[in-house]
């Protein structure tokens, strides 16, 4: 890609947050897939197609008052492909 270009491509994140949140919340979290991890959190993994999206997703957490833990951009992994 050239310099300054844009990528079209969504890119993946893993959010992490306090708790366990309850999976009907998946498409208020634009389809991210919800996972219980046994220490006691919840990752919300996908494509986000941009910051905007990415935002809002934060903007309902803290909405929710939920424990924000950390958001990370990620390679896609093998499954995803």
């Amino acid at each position: 890609m050239a310099e300054g270009q844009i990528s079209l491509s969504p890119t993946i994140y893993e959010i992490k947050i306090k708790g366990h949140l309850n999976s009907r919340w998946t498409d208020w979290f634009y389809d991210l897939a919800i996972t219980h991890e046994s220490d006691g959190t919840t990752t919300l993994y996908g494509p986000l197609p941009d910051q905007t999206v990415l935002h809002s997703v934060l903007d309902r957490i803290r909405d929710m008052n939920l424990r924000l833990i950390s958001v990370a951009e990620v390679e896609a992994k093998a499954d995803d492909q």
